[in-house]
């Protein structure tokens, strides 16, 4: 079952870096994020007042706080640097580059969460960081990556968010219902970018269909569903267990952008790309992480 919704989780986040590419032909990344995530909001309100309320009695202030920052981290900041980042690099590269994920997981995981740390995870570490410094710098511009180089190190940041949030995430579900975490950091996420909706309304009449349906798709779908999915995962697993399935990431993104954008990595790139993908393996492969003994 953790394994299915993972798996699941992790199709949806590939799908997302097309539609964000689709939806950006129209929107701001700021309209792009706020449109999606008051759609999300607005679907899952009947679920909060249904069945959540149930819930939101286990919520205890320490949770509220915890809660509040994981999703600063994300959706707020992460899909700043990530939506801004696309605008700059290519869906592949995105993909790529969100793969070291795991990496960085398995080190929080270890700073914060006690769960060990074995020297396959640090080589593949700089292995991975290795290849992610050639993609940037390498990367040449092109129609869909006008600034590779800004466009990736945005993506790193966004991947350092996401990393916060995994953990916290982490935290949180081992005592709450992992669809109403889902929910709320929606909620949060939708008041956050509801000002820039506001003080700047986007321009719905003269945005492309393709848009439109990319934004649905990214509200309606993913938001509620990659993250409902991947929450009740790592409730059931090891953080770092959590985060080796981020590693379909980059498979599946290559083949959509491939596909559905006409994407191609240069040499330079694919060389990065392979840096990454092997500096994956050498840290997941070799041994299976050791569980947190706290963890329930």
């Amino acid at each position: 079952m953790a394994w299915g919704a993972l798996i699941i989780a992790t199709l949806l986040w590939s799908s997302s870096f097309i539609a964000a590419k689709f939806a950006l032909q129209s929107f701001s990344p700021e309209h792009a994020v706020g449109i999606r995530l008051i759609l999300a909001a607005a679907i899952s309100l009947p679920w909060l007042l249904i069945w959540g309320r149930q819930h939101l009695r286990q919520m205890r202030a320490t949770h509220w706080k915890w809660l509040l920052l994981m999703s600063l981290l994300e959706p707020c900041l992460y899909f700043l640097a990530e939506m801004n980042g696309l605008l700059y690099t290519s869906a592949s590269a995105a993909g790529l580059v969100t793969s070291t994920l795991p990496i960085w997981i398995a080190l929080g995981a270890w700073y914060w969460l006690g769960e060990r740390v074995s020297r396959p995870v640090w080589g593949g570490l700089g292995l991975a960081l290795g290849g992610g410094v050639v993609m940037t710098l390498m990367g040449h511009s092109s129609e869909d990556a006008p600034n590779p180089l800004l466009g990736n190190s945005l993506m790193l940041i966004a991947t350092l968010m996401a990393t916060g949030y995994v953990l916290i995430a982490k935290r949180l579900t081992d005592d709450l219902n992992s669809w109403l975490v889902t929910i709320l950091q929606i909620w949060v996420g939708a008041v956050f970018f509801l000002p820039w909706l506001l003080l700047s309304p986007p321009n719905l009449e003269q945005a492309s269909t393709v848009s439109l349906q990319a934004v649905a798709w990214l509200g309606l779908v993913v938001s509620i569903g990659a993250y409902g999915f991947y929450n009740l995962g790592i409730s059931l697993v090891p953080a770092q267990i959590a985060g080796v399935a981020i590693n379909l990431i980059p498979l599946f993104t290559i083949v959509m952008a491939y596909v559905l954008l006409g994407e191609r990595l240069s040499v330079a790139e694919s060389a990065g790309a392979m840096m990454i993908l092997v500096g994956i393996i050498i840290a997941v492969w070799p041994s299976r992480p050791a569980e947190n003994p706290n963890a329930s």
